[in-house]
């Protein structure tokens, strides 16, 4: 029996032999033009590996740090950084913040850290700047890391309300209101997942609640579960996320899904790699954590001893018009999976700005500080660039309805059930059908049914020349 692939085999060849001949009929050859055509705009034009940060991400005690503890590991500096940063603002918590139309902004950043399994050193670059806050912070270190995120009620538990139930006194036989659970006081949350892999195989479940949980922790807001049965609350959580994954399990894994409802725009992506060999493997020496402590214990202070009114920062005069220049290019709107990205550029500048505030003992954000939260930004801007590649790439949603509607036209709900398979929220199949609609690339018919007009949606045929 002859196979779909000896066919389409032979046909190509009958079609080659056509050509070399001469008698390839006009529709084909126009075919066969297309073809070649579309395999050109396909190929991507090569994007370089990132830059390391800028020297100003560096800036005041995150560069110490970094730079004392470089020499005694085969880490990668960058992620020696940013490890650095997000641990630092997880520990500080919701002490200090800042606020932009009514959007209340703290120090919890989300990471993922991109690398090979063996030149990454990934899981290398986070165990000096944990012994670091250990030392700085041993309650911390005990009780607010954790890792093995599985759902959103988990994330939740770790940093619960109390939680009261009311149940019938025995001796009165009256209902009275008990402390069932007496929660978790230090809202602080550091999860770090060296399988980062593990847990986007999960968010893909039917049902998991991960995703928006994840989001909403990000933005600060309580979490709380819809489900009947489920007690937990967390109000003001204050969790900070950082993921080790291989550019090939991020590929594999991050659906389409996770990049269009704002859950990768949440992330900082690092691409991180290790070129030092340190056979010996040289131990950090105490003095050197013990200067580190000193330093670090004395932003922490000074940050315990703000004023209430001191805590909301803000930007300086100077800073202001620095920031008014920037943010015409954090809000820059990309296309396709990077803008998609990047789509909260503005938002995690704003947060490093602050954090390098704090590094500074500055009680309101000043120019410098916006400078090194742009030269952190950039690099993290060229990983979402190097790892997605080209600029102008179209969105993969988009792509698949295109795709399908060159077949046949097709209903909304045909495109979510044969298209997608019900995996794909229809808030986003929606967008991206009006997308297309507003680009000329697809038109809606009305076809008139018993009940409710029906929606047709097909491709724009092009315009003959």
């Amino acid at each position: 029996m002859v196979t779909r692939e000896e066919k389409e085999n032979e046909m190509m060849a009958l079609l080659e032999e056509a050509e070399k001949d001469g008698i390839l009929s006009d529709d084909l050859k126009k075919d066969k033009q297309e073809e070649n055509e579309t395999q050109e705009e396909l190929q991507k034009e090569a994007v370089p590996w990132p830059d390391d940060f800028k020297e100003e991400a560096f800036r005041g005690l995150a560069g110490e740090v970094v730079r004392a503890i470089e020499p005694y590991t085969e880490a990668d500096k960058n992620a020696l950084l940013i490890n650095f940063l997000i641990a630092f603002g997880n520990v500080v918590g919701r002490q200090v913040y800042t606020v932009v139309n009514k959007t209340k902004h703290c120090l919890n950043f989300d990471a993922l850290l991109i690398g090979d399994t063996s030149t990454g050193r990934k899981g290398t670059s986070w165990d000096p700047i944990f012994e670091l806050f250990n030392r700085v912070d041993p309650q911390w270190a005990k009780n607010c890391n954790k890792s093995g995120l599985v759902s959103g009620e988990g994330l939740a538990y770790h940093v619960r309300d109390p939680i009261y139930k009311k149940e019938i006194n025995k001796k009165t036989h009256e209902m009275e209101t008990v402390l069932a659970d007496e929660g978790v006081e230090d809202k602080r949350l550091m999860v770090v997942e060296g399988e980062f892999a593990s847990v986007l195989r999960v968010m893909q479940r039917e049902g998991n609640t991960l995703s928006p949980a994840i989001r909403q922790a990000w933005d600060g807001k309580s979490l709380q579960g819809l489900q009947k049965n489920n007690a937990i609350k967390a109000t003001e959580p204050h969790i900070s996320i950082i993921g080790h994954i291989t550019p090939e399990e991020l590929d594999r894994y991050l659906a389409d899904v996770d990049l269009f409802n704002g859950f990768a725009n949440r992330f900082l992506f690092v691409c991180i790699q290790s070129n030092k060999l340190l056979p010996e493997g040289p131990e950090i020496p105490d003095t050197t954590y013990n200067n580190l402590v000193l330093k670090v214990n004395d932003v922490l202070e000074w940050v315990r001893h703000l004023k209430p009114e001191e805590r909301k920062l803000k930007r300086s005069k100077e800073a202001e018009a620095i920031w008014a220049e920037a943010y015409k290019d954090l809000r820059h709107a990309k296309k396709g999976i990077i803008g998609k990205v990047l789509g909260r550029a503005e938002a995690q500048a704003l947060r490093l700005s602050m954090l390098y505030a704090i590094l500074d003992k500055s009680k309101e954000i000043r120019p410098v500080h916006i400078i090194s939260a742009l030269a952190v930004w950039e690099r993290c801007k060229q990983s979402v660039e190097y790892f997605f590649g080209d600029d102008e790439e179209e969105d993969p949603i988009k792509i698949k309805i295109l795709e399908s509607l060159k077949k046949r036209p097709m209903s909304q709900a045909e495109i979510n059930s044969e298209i997608f398979q019900r995996h794909v929220n229809s808030d986003v199949i929606s967008k991206a059908l009006g997308e297309l609609s507003k680009e000329h690339k697809i038109m809606c018919d009305k076809q008139v049914t018993k009940g409710r007009a029906k929606k047709i949606w097909s491709i724009v045929a092009k315009k003959a020349n």
